[in-house]
């Protein structure tokens, strides 16, 4: 994971990136930015905040070798003479995305370039480069006092927060693709230019990855793959739903066994998953069967998505929280209506 606490913006440069598909322009800078103690730390902190929210790390990729990736040769190139080569490698990378800039729905604006001190990745401090593409401008206020009256001045800036895509390349693991870190304004066009064809990422495999990926294998499970295959009530579902939070709640481990044993009790749904879970590692190629350690942030995470929720035409959500002998379910002959029961020791 990566831990931005204490990193420090040490150098920026600014670029302008036209749409290349409008006829826009590039326009190169030869100098970095030059900015005081006060305004460094101000827009760095700024630059990297919207990084701590961001859990998912990625690497460089290539389909046949990553030394073929531009965007991962100019960072290997720069973290080994970060203090010669900092303009010219910026330089290089607003080239190539403009030339990216090839559909008239991407947007042009201002490409930062920065270097960061400070860095903690997997407990071991380095240093990183970041990329922003900044889009779009806000009019802000800016007040004078004099005596006993103010005057305004409505001016227009840039929030270094608000970029709208952006990427952290962390000086650790080179031999697998550095650690990156990418983020942006979600669903934009921009944000899979940026990822798929400029950077060109891949998911990083770690824990918190394998783990999410996990709960939505057993989650899938339970929700869909056992209600096609298996005549099963909703509290049933809901009750399975359950018993799976709590099994990676409880567990610091993950083991398609451990989670059969403790969860799934039929052996035909053992066999079930047993099926699924293969076909859900060829999917996502990634392989479920090999045990390893949760991430206690992404179960966290991902909890929000294993609510046991029975919801009764519009008018009514039962929420299951346990006790599935406490429920249950029937119909009404006189009504022709199916109906609920639920037992409980108090009401609050």
């Amino acid at each position: 994971m990566i831990n931005i606490e204490n990193a420090f913006l040490s150098k920026l440069i600014i670029h302008r990136v036209g749409n290349k598909a409008l006829g826009d322009s590039l326009m190169v800078t030869q100098q970095p930015v030059a900015l005081n103690e006060q305004s460094l730390i101000s827009v760095g902190e700024s630059l990297l905040a919207p990084f701590g929210k961001e859990d998912l790390l990625y690497n460089f990729y290539h389909d046949t070798d990553v030394n073929l990736n531009q965007q991962y040769t100019a960072c290997k190139k720069y973290f080994e003479n970060p203090d010669d080569l900092f303009v010219e490698n910026s330089a290089k990378a607003a080239g190539e995305l403009f030339e990216k800039m090839l559909n008239p729905k991407f947007h042009g604006g201002e490409f930062w370039v920065a270097h960061f001190n400070g860095v903690v990745v997997d407990d071991e401090e380095t240093q990183a480069i970041g990329y922003f593409l900044m889009d779009t401008r806000k009019h802000f206020v800016k007040l004078f006092s004099a005596e006993e009256k103010y005057a305004l001045e409505v001016q227009s800036g840039t929030d270094p927060s608000g970029f709208l895509a952006g990427c952290l390349v962390c000086n650790t693991i080179p031999d697998q693709g550095y650690i990156v870190s990418s983020t942006g304004k979600s669903k934009s066009l921009d944000l899979r230019l940026w990822m798929d064809d400029f950077m060109v990422l891949k998911q990083n495999i770690d824990d918190f990855y394998k783990t999410q990926m996990a709960m939505r294998m057993c989650r899938e499970f339970v929700m869909e793959r056992v209600p096609e295959n298996f005549e099963v009530t909703r509290p049933d579902q809901a009750d399975m739903l359950l018993k799976s939070m709590e099994y990676f709640k409880e567990n610091d481990h993950f083991a398609i066994q451990d989670y059969q044993k403790d969860v799934l009790q039929q052996p035909e749904l053992r066999e079930s998953f047993d099926h699924f879970a293969k076909s859900f590692s060829r999917e996502q190629d990634l392989n479920m069967e090999e045990e390893f350690a949760t991430n206690e942030k992404a179960v966290k995470k991902m909890a929000r998505q294993f609510k046991s929720v029975i919801k009764l035409d519009t008018n009514f959500h039962v929420y299951v929280h346990g006790r599935r002998e406490w429920i249950q379910r029937g119909f009404d002959e006189e009504q022709k209506l199916n109906f609920y029961k639920l037992f409980f020791e108090k009401e609050d």
